[in-house]
């Protein structure tokens, strides 16, 4: 009888050892499930890609406005979307957002997005006044990885500037200046793609789709300026729109400001349609005013294209080094 009864608890003893062993596996399965279905549902909003090189991609959100409701001539209210407080069009107003500007996607909830603005204002748009697309940057890229996409300002009907002597155009100054920006970038090993390489008319929009479409790691539009009268205004701009683009915008103009006798005017946000329509990082430079006696002497300097290549090229070298620390 006894010898029975220490079998009985000997059964009883690891019965329960392997019932409390299925349990822990079955926490630990679960464990690992939710810990899978959370990374999947942070993945909606920024995924990384290991490839080679690693690349961080995102889910951005381009506010939208029916081309029927606004003019390209004239900027009126229907130019803008409200952003909401809660998903509801009674609801506070945060702030407007320009048609065409882009932010960052947080979340859908029934006809409403959430969305983090380009100024780190949060507040929900209508559905319908948005697009959806994704966006990747390049982690840590070396100079071989790295792709730019260069735009000559203006071409075709559009002239842009021109020198009071008439011995300067705008469009055809661009076009000289980015082929040697390219030679100058392909030295460094840098991919280079151009928007036009000969005189010719792009729509803003066909840019900007270039730049996104070649997954552009920077877009550059290079432009000369004219002032509203003569000797108004002289030296190099750099333009940026969105506040990540302030950093290349930074080391672009100091590269450029070591490397040209302009006077520099420094970093400005600009309101460009090339700038505010694309989710690249881009800028447009102005490099001088045609309409300056000062700058239109120094323009016409047989090195002035020259330094301005080299002046980009060392900027993009330099922000490539950035992005490695």
């Amino acid at each position: 009888m006894k010898t029975k009864t220490k079998l009985g608890f000997i059964i009883l003893a690891v019965s329960l050892i392997s019932i409390a062993g299925v349990i822990w596996q079955s926490e630990l399965k679960s464990d690992a499930t939710k810990e899978t279905v959370e990374k999947k549902e942070q993945s909606s909003v920024l995924t990384v890609d290991q490839t080679n090189p690693l690349t961080v991609t995102s889910k951005k959100v381009q506010v939208y406005v029916d081309p029927s409701l606004y003019s390209t001539v004239a900027e009126t209210d229907n130019d803008y979307v409200l952003l909401k407080k809660e998903p509801d069009e009674k609801s506070e107003t945060v702030t407007k957002l320009y048609r065409g500007e882009w932010g960052l996607y947080l979340v859908t909830q029934g006809d409403w997005i959430k969305i983090n603005t380009n100024e780190g204002k949060i507040g929900w748009l209508k559905k319908e006044n948005t697009e959806i697309a994704t966006s990747s940057r390049k982690v840590k890229p070396t100079l071989a990885q790295f792709k730019v996409v260069l735009d000559a300002g203006h071409g075709g009907v559009d002239t842009g500037a021109e020198s009071e002597d008439g011995t300067l155009i705008e469009k055809e100054l661009t076009l000289q200046t980015v082929k040697k920006v390219g030679a100058a970038l392909e030295k460094l090993g840098v991919t280079v793609v151009y928007t036009r390489t000969k005189d010719e008319y792009l729509e803003l929009s066909t840019i900007t789709k270039k730049a996104m479409a070649e997954y552009a790691d920077l877009f550059i539009s290079l432009h000369y300026d004219k002032y509203d009268y003569d000797n108004g205004m002289d030296g190099q701009t750099t333009y940026y729109y969105y506040q990540e683009d302030k950093e290349v915008a930074t080391i672009i103009n100091n590269a450029l400001d070591q490397n040209l006798s302009l006077n520099n005017n420094g970093i400005r946000v600009g309101n460009y349609f090339v700038l505010r329509q694309s989710n690249r990082p881009s800028l447009l430079l102005e490099l001088g005013y045609l309409n300056s006696d000062r700058d239109l002497a120094l323009l016409k300097q047989t090195d002035f294209q020259a330094n301005v290549a080299n002046g980009i090229a060392t900027g993009v070298r330099t922000y490539v080094e950035s992005l490695n620390k």
